[in-house]
C-alpha cells in the first residue's frame, strides 16, 4: 500500500478549539462556499471580538484542515432561534437542552468543509459525532444545526445514522437582473410594477436622498442608534451599546471591508440605514434601522429597490433578504427557498421518526402554499406530503 493511499484513508482528527483565532484565516476561508459569507473566518471572528469567542470544532486529515463548525449555547424561548417556535408541533423541545452548531445567531448556515466529494461525508460524520459526545458531556439532549438550505441539511443528515433534517423556515433571495430594478420590473405584472414605482415616488417626495458608503468608525457611530431602535422594537436586547460593540468587532476582524452602508439623508439628519455585505456574487442584507423621522417606504427603498440597483451595478447576482421570508419580500420579487435544521441526539436513541415526518410534511404544505410558483421540486421528495 502506498503512502498516498494511507494518507487518503486516514481518519479525520476532530478537536475543540477555543475560537476562530486558533485557526488560520487562510485555511478556514479555503473551505467557505460561495454562499457561505456568515461562515467566513472574518464574520465569526467579528462576533468573537464583540461578544467573546465560542468554541469551534475543527477536523484535520493528514495535517490539513478539512472542516470547521462553531458551537454555541442558546436559551431563547421566543424569536428566530427558539427551538419551540421552529418545530412547533414537536412536544417538549427546549432551546437550552441542545448544543447549537453553525455561526452564532446566523440565519444562513452552510457546512464549512472540504470541497472534495470523496471526503465530505466522512468529515461531516466526524464533526457530528464529536459534537454529540460533547453535548452528552454537558448533559444536553443533542446537537442542532439550524438555518441550513434544504440540500445542505440533507447532505449533513445523510452523513450520520442518528441525524434527521427538519424543515423549519424559508429564506428570501432576489435573483438580480443585470439591469437592476428595470429588469426586475419587466418580469412582473403591471399592477406590481405600478406599486413599486409609487412607493419610490412617495419616498422621493419627502426630499430624502440615499447615499452608499463604507463602514468606517464614524459611520458606525452614526448608524448604531438607528439599528438599535429597530432591534429594540422587535424585542432584541442590548440597545445601542450592543450594536456599537458588534460593529466595532467587525472593524477589528476586517469583515467591515466587505460592508456597504445605505443611508437615508433628510436635511442634515440620517433618518434610516441598512447594512449589506458582499461575498462572491452575493450581497447580504443584514441590519436595518430608522428613526421616527424616516420617510414612508424607507425600508423597502433601502433594503430592496436601491439594493437591487446597487447589486446590479457592482456585479452581485443574488440579494439575500434573509428571514423572515414575509409576503412583503415575495411581493417585491424575492424567491423563497426552504430552510431546515439537522438534529442529532447525544444518546443512542434518535428523535422519533413519525413525529419528524409530521413536522416536515406540515411545513412542506405551508411552503408549497406560500410559494406555488417555486413548485414542489425545490423540496426533497421525502418532505412532500
Amino acid at each position: 500500500m502506498s503512502y498516498s493511499t494511507l494518507v487518503r484513508d486516514e481518519a479525520p482528527v476532530v478537536t475543540l478549539l477555543p475560537g476562530p483565532a486558533a485557526i488560520s484565516a487562510h485555511e478556514w476561508n479555503a473551505l467557505v462556499s460561495p454562499g457561505g459569507f456568515y461562515s467566513s473566518h472574518a464574520w465569526v471572528a467579528g462576533l468573537a471580538h464583540a461578544h467573546g469567542p465560542s468554541p469551534v470544532l475543527s477536523a484535520f486529515s493528514a495535517g490539513r484542515l478539512e472542516g470547521v463548525v462553531p458551537t454555541w449555547t442558546n436559551a431563547d424561548s421566543t424569536g428566530l432561534f427558539s427551538l419551540e417556535e421552529m418545530t412547533r408541533t414537536l412536544p417538549g423541545v427546549v432551546s437550552a437542552d441542545y448544543l447549537w452548531l453553525g455561526t452564532q445567531r446566523s440565519t444562513a448556515n452552510v457546512a464549512t468543509i472540504t470541497r472534495n466529494p470523496a471526503k465530505r461525508a466522512r468529515i461531516l460524520r466526524a464533526l457530528l459525532e464529536h459534537a454529540r459526545h460533547l453535548a452528552a458531556r454537558k448533559g444536553l439532549k443533542g446537537v442542532l444545526w439550524p438555518y441550513l438550505s434544504g440540500p445542505s441539511a440533507q447532505e449533513i443528515a445523510s452523513s450520520h445514522p442518528l441525524a434527521h433534517a427538519v424543515l423549519h423556515s424559508t429564506d428570501a433571495v432576489v435573483n438580480v437582473p443585470t439591469d437592476g430594478m428595470a429588469g426586475l420590473e419587466s418580469s412582473v405584472s403591471s399592477k406590481e410594477r405600478m406599486k413599486w414605482r409609487r412607493e419610490r415616488r412617495i419616498f422621493r417626495s419627502s426630499c430624502s436622498s440615499v447615499e452608499w458608503t463604507s463602514l468606517s468608525p464614524d459611520v458606525c457611530e452614526r448608524v448604531a442608534p438607528l439599528l438599535a431602535n429597530t432591534r429594540d422594537k422587535y424585542g432584541s436586547p442590548g440597545g445601542t451599546a450592543w450594536m456599537r460593540r458588534t460593529l466595532s468587532g467587525q472593524l477589528s476582524s476586517g469583515v467591515a471591508r466587505n460592508a456597504f452602508v445605505a443611508l437615508v439623508h433628510r436635511g442634515n439628519d440620517v433618518t434610516a440605514a441598512a447594512l449589506f455585505y458582499g461575498h462572491g456574487d452575493w450581497l447580504y442584507g443584514r441590519y436595518w434601522g430608522a428613526s421616527h423621522a424616516a420617510p414612508d417606504y424607507a425600508y423597502f427603498v433601502l433594503t430592496h429597490y436601491e439594493a437591487v440597483d446597487f447589486a446590479a451595478q457592482h456585479g452581485f447576482r443574488r440579494l439575500h433578504l434573509s428571514v423572515p421570508a414575509s409576503k412583503s419580500k415575495t411581493s417585491r420579487g424575492a424567491a423563497l427557498t426552504p430552510l431546515a435544521l439537522v438534529a442529532v441526539p447525544s444518546g443512542a436513541t434518535s428523535i422519533e421518526g413519525r413525529a419528524l415526518t409530521f413536522v416536515n410534511r406540515r411545513r412542506a404544505q405551508d411552503w408549497i402554499g406560500a410559494a406555488p410558483s417555486a413548485g414542489p421540486e425545490t423540496l426533497d421528495p421525502e418532505w412532500i406530503p
